[in-house]
């Protein structure tokens, strides 16, 4: 009976277009989204027709960059009872080059005529820069199609031209206009001649911006502070992502609303951000002999816990470096001691911050110092230079001389003992010879040895069991971590539970897409795990075949199919659904398969 009816109103639906198309005059139209542009200005060309038509031909496009197209679409409006249709051709070009272009008609075939729409005139200003040849987001789906229209990755820096040693922010953030269901990281950007320190900015927070008369949806997805390590030309490697894109395709679905709205799919998308090229400038020459590649805007301190001590006790001189700049680089200032102090590697203790600003703090040296004999010392000041590159000059940081009073020790073994962070914990100076133990001595004799007796041969028999115990038992947890599809197939109830959580808490806030977009996900994401389909194959028809191969039971395959459409059209279509019942429906389906497939 439901298939007489999907029957019945595609007939009628088919009947209806081909009514429409012999009732109207043809037209076939060309049209712009921006006559005038700049160079790297995204823009959009479109070719419509309201009849069906044939050897579609788009014009010569050789003075742009085609970033997507051609992308068909059919749309169907009523308006006061007339009903009306029309198929569209889209193209996302950029402009690549200064000039006023012309984009010739484009032809196809309308009821065995030859049809064709009228010629395009766009005018191109300077703008930025762009590179002939090439997408400029680099980013291809496994079929060879391009997302930059929709989706890239777009990476900066705070400056192109700066010091060794001097920082830089490079920031990474996603431009979309389409629905994510998933995000992989590929690969990195590497970073050679560049230490780096990722800044940790909490959550990503989706932002709105407008580019090319387009609005996009904009998070932040890496931002990285980085120094360079060396003088010359310098290159920022791509970063690589990829995306599996929702799409919804018109026609081919099983369901009429399939065959009405069209039906999502789930498309695969490599991303890679652009190279980005930095110019590294050279210290300048005449540095002074203290230098050790400290650059930034710092400042230097030295604290010294006591002026007047005993002979063989410890004080603490601190050399506190602060500011803003590459503080985790900076070497250990030297201080010179004179041959009567012991003294100790400095303890460095780090307090340090990474946010959008750069990187700042303090960083601290803390030198361990033991005067052996008593007199006044007077050290030398310490001095710290590094390199200011707003002033483009070198700057020298000079301490008070540091004088230290050393008074006589008292002799007694409280003063004679000195504690130290060598592999000798204690040393005790001053008692060369140690008085004999004169107290009765006492000895005690084990009547029985552990080497021979009942117990030394359980453990020696039970050893080797152990082992072989221990190693069968090592190789069957390896097999269970390596074995992904089986661990992902375990899980894959409490994955769904988790999404299933969610849309109930979106439920709770009223929050009807949220909610409708968590069951999908749980649906979605527990099939894929239970079943090993990839995610970029996550569809109807592949969902109930495998269902089918797994002898899942007919009447929860239509239940599943069902909710899945509930969920589409709810989604996309404004439809009057208790969420409360959708909700019930997916909770018990994922229950049902669980037990059907083991």
């Amino acid at each position: 009976m439901r298939t007489i009816i999907k029957y019945n109103i595609l007939t009628l639906l088919a009947i209806l277009l081909t009514s429409i198309s012999f009732g109207q005059d043809v037209t076939f139209t060309a049209a712009t989204s921006h006559e005038v542009v700049k160079t790297g200005d995204r823009f959009k060309i479109q070719f419509a027709t309201n009849t069906e038509v044939s050897n579609f031909k788009a014009p010569k496009l050789n003075n742009f960059r085609v970033l997507s197209g051609p992308n068909q679409s059919t749309q169907m409006s009523w308006v006061n009872g007339k009903t009306t249709s029309s198929i569209s051709y889209t193209y996302i070009l950029m402009a690549v080059k200064e000039g006023e272009f012309t984009i010739g008609p484009a032809v196809a075939a309308a009821n065995g005529k030859a049809i064709k729409t009228n010629s395009l005139k766009i005018k191109v200003g300077k703008g930025v820069a762009v590179q002939q040849g090439g997408n400029q987001a680099g980013s291809q789906t496994k079929s060879g199609g391009s997302a930059s229209d929709e989706l890239f990755i777009k990476s900066s820096v705070s400056r192109r031209k700066v010091y060794q040693g001097e920082q830089i922010i490079a920031t990474y953030k996603l431009y979309t206009r389409v629905g994510l269901a998933g995000n992989e990281l590929v690969k990195n950007a590497d970073l050679n001649g560049f230490w780096s320190q990722e800044i940790d900015f909490g959550e990503s927070v989706w932002t709105k911006e407008i580019i090319g008369g387009y609005r996009y949806s904009v998070a932040k997805i890496r931002e990285i502070v980085l120094f360079p390590q060396r003088s010359g030309e310098l290159e920022i490697d791509p970063l690589e992502m990829k995306f599996i894109v929702q799409k919804r395709v018109q026609g081919g679905g099983q369901s009429v609303f399939d065959q009405f709205f069209g039906r999502v799919e789930n498309v695969e998308y490599d991303l890679k951000s652009t190279p980005i090229k930095i110019t590294v400038l050279p210290h300048p020459a005449n540095a002074p002999v203290d230098f050790t590649n400290a650059v930034g805007n710092l400042d230097m301190k030295v604290d010294v816990s006591a002026n007047e001590i005993k002979a063989n006790e410890a004080i603490n001189i601190k050399i506190k470096v602060s500011g803003k700049g590459n503080l985790p680089l900076i070497d250990i200032p030297t201080i010179s001691f004179p041959s009567d102090f012991e003294t100790y590697d400095p303890k460095i203790n780090d307090n340090i911050k990474t946010t959008t600003a750069g990187v700042s703090g303090s960083k601290e040296f803390d030198y361990l110092v033991i005067p052996r004999h008593p007199g006044q010392f007077k050290l030398d000041p310490v001095t710290f230079s590094y390199f200011d590159p707003n002033t483009k000059k070198y700057k020298t940081i000079t301490s008070n001389p540091i004088n230290i009073n050393v008074l006589k020790a008292d002799g007694s073994t409280a003063d004679n003992v000195v504690y130290s962070s060598s592999k000798e914990d204690i040393k005790v100076l001053g008692n060369d010879i140690r008085y004999i133990h004169i107290n009765n001595i006492q000895f005690s004799h084990s009547h029985e040895d552990f080497y021979g007796s009942w117990k030394f041969y359980l453990l020696f028999f039970l050893a080797p069991l152990l082992f072989i115990v221990a190693f069968i038992f090592r190789n069957k947890i390896r097999l269970a971590n390596n074995d992904v599809v089986g661990m992902k197939k375990k899980k894959a109830s409490k994955v769904a539970g988790k999404f299933l959580k969610s849309a109930k808490q979106s439920l709770e806030a009223n929050n009807t897409n949220a909610f409708y977009e968590a069951i999908t996900k749980a649906l979605f994401g527990y099939l894929g795990d239970k079943l090993h389909i990839p995610t970029a194959e996550l569809n109807q028809n592949n969902i109930k075949e495998k269902l089918v191969q797994v002898n899942v039971n007919e009447q929860t395959v239509t239940a599943l199919m069902d909710t899945i459409e509930l969920c589409d059209m709810a989604r996309f279509a404004p439809v009057s659904i208790s969420e409360q019942e959708v909700y019930n429906k997916a909770e018990t389906i994922i229950n049902q398969i669980e037990e059907e497939v083991k």
